[in-house]
């Protein structure tokens, strides 16, 4: 059920970032999305995945599950070669070829016992405000648009999984107000947004790779500091190559 999960969702969404590409690059104005059958089969697509990641997510150690989420920008960098003939690269051939390994290893931890539950909401809120902050610092550092929308992107829907996670792990307190559900809509939202204006103006095979290693490491450290997940010397390697990887696209 693990690979089914993971491995289905970051299919979905790999082909999703190129249909909704072909719909922004196609668009003559925001309200022509709503006729735009790219677009609209590439939304589609994107919120069936997520809700195959989410599950995923609900189920399994968040630090498991985030790695295999980098096969999204692997296979977006296959697809936007083939389909919208994007340059591919022997650097980033090699970038997908370390995700791919780092993803192999992450599958002989399938298996692993569940982390704990939160640590206690002072620290959920903590480390969100610490990332937000290094966010902030970053979008001032590098002010170019592709860069900074792909960062807010990644952080934000990175965020979004850590309340979700939270939310999973120790329930709605109190029912049936709780803030973690409004940060979370408003952070994925966001983070939906800031991937759109990067796609509609930045190439797909920067914006989705330096989204989705952010969104992989926000999570993944946040398994270990936030819920307390085992963390082996395997996932510490699965972490690096992944991320090596993604930041390779970048570094081309």
């Amino acid at each position: 059920m693990f690979f089914l999960l993971t491995l289905s969702s970051a299919l979905g969404l790999a082909f999703g970032n190129i249909l909704e590409s072909i719909g922004l690059r196609a668009a003559k104005s925001i309200g022509s999305l709503a006729k735009n059958k790219f677009w609209l089969g590439g939304l589609l697509l994107s919120v069936i995945a997520t809700l195959l990641y989410y599950a995923a997510m609900a189920k399994y150690n968040i630090s498991l599950v985030q790695p295999f989420m980098a096969l999204n920008p692997a296979l977006t960098a296959i697809l936007g070669w083939k389909i919208l003939g994007e340059k591919m690269s022997r650097k980033i051939a090699f970038g997908i070829a370390l995700i791919f390994c780092g993803i192999l290893i992450d599958g002989t931890l399938a298996g692993e016992a569940a982390g704990s539950a939160v640590a206690g909401a002072s620290l959920l809120w903590a480390y969100a405000g610490s990332a937000l902050a290094l966010l902030a610092v970053a979008c001032l550092i590098f002010r170019k648009a592709e860069i900074t929308d792909s960062l807010c992107a990644g952080v934000g829907f990175g965020l979004s999984a850590v309340f979700y996670k939270s939310i999973c792990l120790d329930g709605l307190t109190p029912l049936p107000i709780d803030l973690r559900i409004f940060i979370f809509g408003v952070l994925y939202i966001a983070a939906f947004v800031c991937s759109q204006i990067g796609l509609r103006r930045g190439r797909a095979l920067f914006v989705i790779p330096l989204s989705a290693a952010i969104g992989l490491i926000v999570p993944a450290i946040s398994g270990l500091v936030v819920f307390g997940e085992p963390f082996p010397p395997q996932k510490i390697i699965v972490i690096v190559l992944v991320f090596a990887g993604s930041i390779l696209f970048v570094r081309e």
